[in-house]
């Protein structure tokens, strides 16, 4: 009996793949990239040397593309995984900074979570001996929006810089989400009961006990605003008032926020490459 032949293993078909990216015929090229998407981690080396020294003009721009689509793959099975199972156990912070790894792909999340640990201790030392949630908050948005002067970015609302985690850290610019998400994760690690709200047209911070109830509008200083100043807010800016506008919501529903401010954006500057990557990431997050 003939001894049973193993099966190639894909690493050995790589060089042989990377070849094929020079090929006349677009469909064979296409075929191509395919394969070594599906191959993946396996297959970078091969195409980082590639990218940098092929002969081949041709062969070098398409190991590029097929290294960002192996990296947005990467990404994209980490979405899946963080938003997979019931809302209140998806990681709000895990899901923001793999949306910003979409456009910066050398964003190191540890680091966004370590400014977002130093923030939290700062204020931490802040609202340590206030007894009342509604006296810790007010300390909070002063720390946050005056003494560390995070703020809406009214000149270039649009600046899709705005919507993502690690840039809103870096720059201290943002929009209605990308504040409250901030505001969310800081207080998180305060352990304050707060929660989005996402009435239309804006995103606030909402607390609420028997007692008492109030909104935080973090695009516009951390102010403190009751349900009738939200209501009027709402209708002034045309829109019918719903008491379910003013509830909270959870992790899944504020992603799709920033997913849909984000795909709008990229419409309109017409990059679709970014625009057909989010609504993927959009389409996941509902399947």
């Amino acid at each position: 009996m003939s001894a049973e032949r193993s099966k190639p293993s894909p690493k050995a078909n790589i060089p042989a793949l990377v070849k094929l990216l020079a090929d006349d015929h677009a469909e064979v090229v296409e075929v191509a990239r395919a394969k070594l998407v599906e191959v993946g981690a396996s297959a970078i080396p091969v195409l980082e040397e590639a990218a940098r020294s092929n002969e081949d003009p041709k062969v070098r721009v398409e190991t590029r593309g097929v290294l960002e689509r192996i990296r947005l793959e990467k990404v994209r099975k980490d979405w899946e995984n963080t938003i997979a199972g019931p809302d209140e156990k998806i990681d709000l912070e895990q899901g923001a900074l793999l949306l910003a790894k979409v456009c910066y792909p050398e964003m190191d999340p540890k680091v966004c979570r370590t400014q977002l640990d130093k923030l939290a201790e700062k204020a931490r030392q802040k609202v340590t001996g206030l007894e009342k949630p509604r006296e810790q908050l007010k300390t909070l948005s002063r720390f946050l929006f005056e003494d560390e002067r995070f703020r809406g970015n009214w000149e270039d609302y649009f600046d899709p810089q705005n919507c993502y985690l690690n840039k809103v850290l870096e720059r201290k610019l943002g929009i209605p989400i990308s504040l409250s998400v901030l505001y969310l994760l800081i207080a998180k690690r305060l352990k304050l009961p707060v929660a989005g709200v996402g009435i239309p047209g804006h995103f606030m911070i909402k607390y609420e006990d028997p007692k008492s109830e109030v909104y935080v509008d973090t695009f516009n200083g951390g102010r403190f605003l009751s349900r009738p100043e939200c209501v009027q807010f709402m209708v002034e800016a045309g829109y019918p008032y719903q008491p379910e506008f003013m509830e909270g919501v959870g992790p899944r529903e504020i992603l799709a926020r920033m997913l849909r401010n984000l795909i709008l954006i990229y419409v309109d500057r017409h990059e679709p490459t970014l625009e057909k990557t989010l609504t993927r990431f959009m389409d996941l997050l509902y399947k």
